[in-house]
């Protein structure tokens, strides 16, 4: 269990900016402590996942978080975790190393996914390829620079219905969740969300394509990628 240093509400925070009249977050969403077993603190990076540049270090001791977004999953001081916080003025650092007080998330989902950018400029660079056809799970991997986590699309889904994250049937996706389907038993479809009621994925008119939601028969819903 984290010991909460201080958490403000967005409800809180919105009030705020409302009564001041400016429509915007004026103060940070949260607060948290950064916390590392080396104690010379946690890489602060561009993005969302490890693979993007570190542009810093953020050390040991009080941060503030204007916003949060699910990213890779990192293993830290706290366990394993898919939240990334972002330090105003500076970039990402994994919510792994930072005592909020919550597993989840506690400041306003961030409007900037960088990882997710890049998941569906993958899929872009590649309309009209028939190359993943039959292997959507992997297309779905390998746009995240991942690759043979999951033996199927509904592998991945029935992980994320075990973690209680799945979101059933929802067909509003935020930009860079993967989203489902019950197709071509017992194996599933997936595809990568573009935040816009569209996505991503394999077998769009035979090859990778980019349609509205839900397009294919039997959708299941949507979830971050646990990857």
């Amino acid at each position: 269990m984290r010991t909460a240093l201080m958490r403000i509400t967005l409800t809180t925070v919105l009030a705020t900016a409302a009564a001041l009249g400016t429509g915007t977050l004026t103060a940070s969403a949260a607060t948290g402590t950064v916390v590392t077993d080396s104690g010379q603190g946690v890489a602060i990076r561009s993005g969302n996942a490890t693979s993007f540049g570190s542009v810093g270090t953020q050390p040991n001791g009080p941060v503030e978080i204007d916003c949060q977004i699910y990213g890779e999953p990192v293993t830290g001081k706290y366990g394993r975790s898919l939240v990334w916080d972002h330090i105003p003025g500076k970039g990402f650092i994994t919510d792994s190393y930072v005592n909020t007080g919550s597993s989840g998330l506690v400041a306003p989902l961030c409007t900037s996914n960088p990882r997710a950018d890049a998941a569906i400029a993958w899929y872009a660079a590649r309309s009209g390829s028939t190359a993943y056809q039959g292997y959507c799970e992997m297309a779905a991997e390998n746009s995240y620079g991942k690759t043979a986590i999951w033996a199927s699309a509904k592998a991945d889904w029935n992980d994320a219905v075990a973690r209680g994250v799945a979101h059933r049937g929802d067909l509003n996706p935020p930009k860079g969740a993967l989203v489902f389907w019950d197709l071509a038993a017992p194996y599933g479809h997936v595809g990568v969300a573009k935040g816009d009621g569209t996505f991503w994925a394999t077998s769009v008119s035979g090859a990778i394509g980019t349609r509205a939601l839900p397009y294919f028969n039997s959708y299941l819903g949507w979830a971050w990628p646990n990857f």
